[in-house]
Parts: C-alpha cells; structure tokens; sequence
C-alpha cells in the first residue's frame, strides 16, 4: 500500500467518526 493512500484511509475514517459521534450526541445516545 502506498503511505500517501493510507493517510487518506486514516482521515476518512476519523472524519466519519467524528460524524456519527456528533450525530450520536445530538440523539443523546
């Protein structure tokens, strides 16, 4: 794997669990 190509995947799947953390807390789960 490519490190450029496994910095993306990092950022994704931190940008997408900081997304269902906050919607989450907005359902006061």
């Amino acid at each position: 794997m490519d490190i450029l190509t496994l910095c993306w995947c990092s950022v994704l799947v931190l940008f997408t669990c900081s997304i269902s953390m906050v919607i989450w807390g907005r359902n006061g789960f």
